[in-house]
């Protein structure tokens, strides 16, 4: 601990001390320290690091690799989604034009645009609609039944699906703001949800798509695959069953 003590100045004191002529500080025990230790050495600067060009021609390497690798998988994997939509939308569009069918206690169908649709190229193979009579007049052009279902981007139908399907006039289509009167192939069902025993031939080997586009009427597939996704029916049922099938 360190203690003050108060003594009476020396007269060389007073010009140090010229109001406290009487005072003089005293600590004792205190030094100044003699030597004034070294400062540390300065560190020397580090070079920035950088990369070699045989290490980034090693990096883009790995890169290409990763990436050919990868492609396809992902590709697959599109794919894969892309047909389990589509599935998906023609078993809804099937159920729903049965349901319909048996409400109403009227004809209901999924029609399917081929080559012959007059009214926009991107309806053909690729849509469908669900449509019914009226309960009351079936002489009445049948209508649709909400809009138009489109299949996910790179799936279509295939054409000798569609072609091998039953015929159906008498149907009134939405176009955008128009509507359009006219005769398609689809999938017609009764009023107690069986098929339309007056369509020939029967649908019962149903719908099939893939993944790829279709061309005038000619398959652009763009995968490898043998067998594809196909919605048969039964006939006295209207049931829908999805297998896999040869292309047709």
């Amino acid at each position: 601990m360190t203690f003050f003590t108060l003594s009476p100045a020396k007269p060389g004191m007073h010009s140090r001390f010229p109001l406290f002529p009487f005072l003089k500080f005293r600590i004792p025990n205190f030094a100044f320290p003699n030597q004034i230790p070294p400062s540390r050495p300065l560190r020397t600067l580090r070079e920035p690091a950088a990369f070699t060009l045989v290490e980034l021609l090693a990096v883009v390497g790995i890169m290409g690799l990763l990436a050919a690798v990868a492609v396809p998988a992902l590709k697959g994997l599109t794919g894969s989604g892309g047909r389990k939509q589509a599935l998906s939308q023609v078993m809804g569009a099937l159920e729903i034009a049965r349901n319909t069918a048996i409400s109403t206690g009227t004809n209901a169908a999924v029609i399917f645009p081929d080559s012959s649709f007059g009214s926009g190229e991107a309806y053909k193979y690729r849509s469908m609609a669900v449509v019914a009579w009226n309960a009351t007049n079936s002489a009445t052009p049948a209508t649709m039944v909400g809009s138009w279902i489109v299949l996910p981007q790179g799936v279509a139908f295939f054409p000798n699906s569609i072609s091998a399907l039953p015929q159906t006039s008498n149907i009134s289509v939405r176009i955008l703001t128009t509507t359009a009167s006219g005769t398609y192939r689809g999938i017609r069902f009764q009023s107690d949800g069986a098929l339309d025993e007056n369509q020939s031939p029967l649908p019962i080997n149903g719908i099939a798509f893939f993944e790829g586009t279709v061309t005038g009427t000619t398959t652009n597939p763009t995968s490898k695959m043998t067998n594809f996704e196909t919605v048969r029916l039964t006939r006295y049922t209207g049931r829908a069953l999805p297998t896999l099938a040869p292309a047709p």
